[in-house]
């Protein structure tokens, strides 16, 4: 069975689809215009299969992704993700992927820490982690796992906490469309693929979203759909992407209805239980 990756869905993925407190390029926003504050919150979601394309070998799937963001007004923003998947089919048999990933954004949005662990099947787990550093011309990466190894990405490419907050931002603003560049230590660090996001109308959160946010006292006044593509840098946007993660996003940075699309397969999730998490307090 191919090997699939599953840890960009806060993140987010995508959802993760998910900081950060510096931003480069926003588009067209209001010079007062407030960054968006995003949350601090554990989310679960539970996860089935929502489609299998050609000969992809699955039958079955279910899983779960738990999803905690931590934030303050004198801290950077830390993001947690785990997502467990039972993948299930007559050919391969049944195999479970276990993806997780800690991002640590500093508070002046110029280091993030990450480490990523992926597993599928008995095969050995593949650690990676490693320390991204933004600096006036570039963004350098040093990878102290798997190997050891000195990356250099455009100076413009956001950590995922900004990725999320640009989103925002930019459906705030009424923008239907965002091209970022991403880095999230995902793909064993050695990527940061372009981004392109379709945003949606502004609409408010499901009923059953708008309960569980109202139980753990959360506040979400607006949600877009957003399809975000991503793609390998340089990569022609008409061309497929390699993966590609929906979501309604809401006005806090809290998301639900998530899809997550592999290609030949995706898997949709929804949101079971959200509680609301104290600020990261001032030293």
């Amino acid at each position: 069975m191919k090997k699939y990756n599953h840890t960009r869905v806060i993140g987010p993925r995508g959802l993760g689809l998910l900081s950060g407190a510096v931003f480069l390029v926003f588009g067209p926003l209001s010079a007062a215009a407030a960054p968006a504050v995003l949350v601090p919150h554990r989310a679960v979601y539970d996860l089935v299969l929502d489609r299998v394309q050609g000969s992809a070998g699955i039958d079955s799937a279910q899983g779960r992704i738990v999803f905690e963001l931590e934030s303050g007004p004198c801290a950077g923003v830390v993001q947690t993700f785990r997502q467990l998947v039972v993948l299930a089919g007559g050919e391969t048999g049944t195999k479970i992927v276990d993806s997780q990933s800690m991002t640590t954004e500093e508070p002046d949005g110029k280091t993030m820490r990450f480490s990523v662990l992926n597993r599928v099947g008995s095969a050995p787990a593949i650690q990676t982690s490693g320390v991204a550093t933004r600096k006036d011309s570039a963004l350098d990466v040093r990878l102290s796992s798997p190997i050891k190894s000195v990356l250099s990405f455009p100076a413009a490419t956001l950590y995922p906490g900004e990725h999320y907050r640009a989103l925002i931002d930019a459906a705030k603003a009424g923008q239907t469309t965002k091209s970022m560049q991403v880095y999230d230590g995902a793909d064993e660090g050695q990527s940061a693929p372009d981004t392109f996001a379709v945003i949606g109308k502004a609409r408010a959160p499901s009923a059953d979203d708008q309960a569980l946010l109202e139980k753990a006292g959360i506040i979400a006044k607006e949600a877009w759909p957003v399809e975000i593509s991503y793609f390998d840098a340089g990569k022609n946007p008409v061309d497929e992407p390699s993966y590609r993660v929906s979501m309604d996003l809401f006005d806090n940075g809290v998301s639900a209805a998530i899809k997550l699309d592999y290609l030949s397969f995706s898997l949709k999730g929804r949101l079971v239980a959200i509680e609301s998490k104290a600020e990261t307090p001032c030293p």
